[in-house]
């Protein structure tokens, strides 16, 4: 199974984030239909045993497969696009808009309000690759249209470029990771500092 990092505090942004290095030397992260499926059973938008049936339909059906892929790294471009250019500052290309919007009018069609004790929860009701796709729309709709959006930020790395939520208490973390791009640019900060001008 391909593990992945879920740093960007929601799904939308852990799944726009499934290509590293996008400002160096890119490299894809979902490169088949079990990539895409291993993504969505780590960020629970689809159950073990769900995953498992698309796991089984992506082997049986491989055009299939392929078609989903291509689907999910379109909405993956147009929703990195959309995020970025919010966090630069940027009104976000028009076409993406209008996919993102494509994909949620078919997600909020098939969804339904169920009952679990006191509580209620929104489910999608559908096949298992239209559900996967439905929560990233979905996700991408949550934030954009909550105060959310505003914390929205690309990580400083110069070759990083994934995105995510600044919870921060008073909103200046810089980086998608400490462990990660904050501890080498750090690394790097203090070892150009000792160098001899």
């Amino acid at each position: 199974m391909t593990s992945f990092k879920m740093l960007g505090g929601a799904i939308c942004l852990d799944f726009a984030n499934t290509v590293d290095w996008r400002k160096g030397e890119p490299r894809e992260l979902l490169n088949s239909a079990p990539d895409l499926v291993d993504w969505a059973e780590q960020a629970r938008t689809l159950t073990r045993q769900e995953a498992q049936e698309l796991r089984a339909e992506a082997a049986s059906s491989p055009e299939e497969a392929e078609a989903l892929i291509r689907r999910a790294t379109a909405l993956r471009e147009a929703v990195h696009r959309i995020f970025k250019a919010h966090a630069d500052g940027a009104r976000p290309p028009k076409a993406d808009l209008e996919q993102l919007n494509r994909e949620l009018a078919d997600a909020l069609s098939h969804t339904a309000l169920t009952a679990e004790g006191q509580h209620y929860t929104l489910q999608f009701h559908g096949v298992l690759q239209e559900k996967l796709i439905w929560a990233i729309a979905y996700s991408a709709m949550q934030i954009l249209t909550s105060p959310q959006l505003n914390r929205v930020k690309e990580c400083d790395d110069p070759r990083c470029g994934w995105l995510f939520l600044d919870t921060s208490r008073n909103g200046t973390r810089r980086w998608c990771s400490m462990a990660d791009c904050g501890n080498r640019n750090k690394a790097r900060t203090h070892y150009r500092r000792r160098q001899p001008s």
